[in-house]
């Protein structure tokens, strides 16, 4: 079974081309500053950065990652549209199996997952926010099929997967053999994908298409739906109504997901982007409200990211 966002894929790595879109910093509110940072240092493992705005900014030595705002009077708020995870790419399989072994040491409850194009750990933060650990694997990856009825992934031997299985954890950790657990995020460590809760499927599809945004899945019995930008790991957004259809956004005095930022180096793209979003003239960058009824942005670079001084 072929998709959209497999064929972009294809079109892009044959003319090696980069990935049309890619995430910048999230913004989440907290319910307390000084326990949020402690959590996302500490067992996460970001740095604190240098932030000329509010807030506290997180991520690697060289890029922001998240801005932790103060504010929110209560942990995120169940059966509301929003984030339902926020996933951080690690750029190897050490680094991810360094990820776990420090979640063990540190004897904090995870959850690891094989979906076959990636390898997954999930765990919440104090507030109840969704954080993912991944590592891309989209070269185990062979086809999508849908048999009898039944959605299935098949690997790049041809053996068939559910795609959420459960990870083997022994073997996983091996690979973290000779690392340090306790040290900071790789530089290279990214915000990988989002996943969030949206009111209906099929509007939320065509909002993000309108941006640059390719059809990937959509899994109308499981209700949920991903798309891709342009690389072989073809699962950069992802959208459910695990919250209800019709879900509402949070309450602004919850702990939610408050903005996101998006960049392209496609003019052509950015152009077309300007039809749906609203420009800045002082800054140039497009933003919006999407379907989840959170505020994003998407700038448009000229050279990929570029490193920035930590704090």
């Amino acid at each position: 079974m072929d998709t959209p966002a497999l064929v972009l894929a294809r079109q892009r790595i044959a003319e090696n081309l980069p990935e049309r879109l890619t995430w910048g910093p999230l913004t989440l509110s907290v319910t307390n500053l000084d326990r949020a940072a402690a959590f996302w240092t500490e067992v996460i493992g970001f740095v604190r950065r240098a932030n000329e705005g509010p807030g506290l900014a997180l991520g690697t030595s060289d890029r922001t990652l998240v801005v932790l705002s103060p504010g929110a009077t209560s942990p995120v708020a169940r059966g509301h549209a929003g984030m339902y995870h926020v996933a951080f790419g690690m750029p190897s399989q050490a680094e991810f199996s360094r990820r776990a072994r420090r979640f063990l040491d540190l004897g904090v409850p995870f959850s690891p997952v094989d979906h076959l194009m990636s390898k997954a750990l999930y765990l919440d933060d104090p507030d109840g926010h969704g954080i993912e650990i991944a590592w891309e694997t989209p070269e185990r990856f062979g086809r999508f099929a849908t048999e009898y009825g039944h959605f299935a992934m098949y690997d790049a031997h041809g053996r068939a997967h559910s795609g959420r299985e459960r990870l083997d954890l022994r073997a996983e950790l091996a690979a973290a053999d000779g690392t340090d657990p306790a040290l900071a995020l790789h530089p290279d460590a990214t915000v990988a994908h989002l996943h969030l809760h949206v009111p209906a499927i099929d509007p939320s599809l065509a909002w993000f298409e309108n941006l640059g945004f390719a059809r990937n899945l959509n899994l109308p019995s499981f209700g949920m739906a991903d798309m891709g930008a342009g690389a072989a790991y073809t699962h950069r957004l992802a959208m459910n109504i695990w919250a209800g259809l019709g879900a509402k956004p949070a309450p602004q005095t919850s702990a939610r997901l408050m903005s996101y930022q998006l960049e392209t180096s496609d003019g052509t793209l950015f152009a077309a982007a300007e039809n749906h979003l609203t420009k800045d003239r002082a800054t140039g960058i497009l933003t919006g409200i999407d379907p989840a009824g959170v505020t994003l942005s998407l700038a448009l670079r000229a050279t990929n990211h570029h490193k920035e001084a930590a704090a």
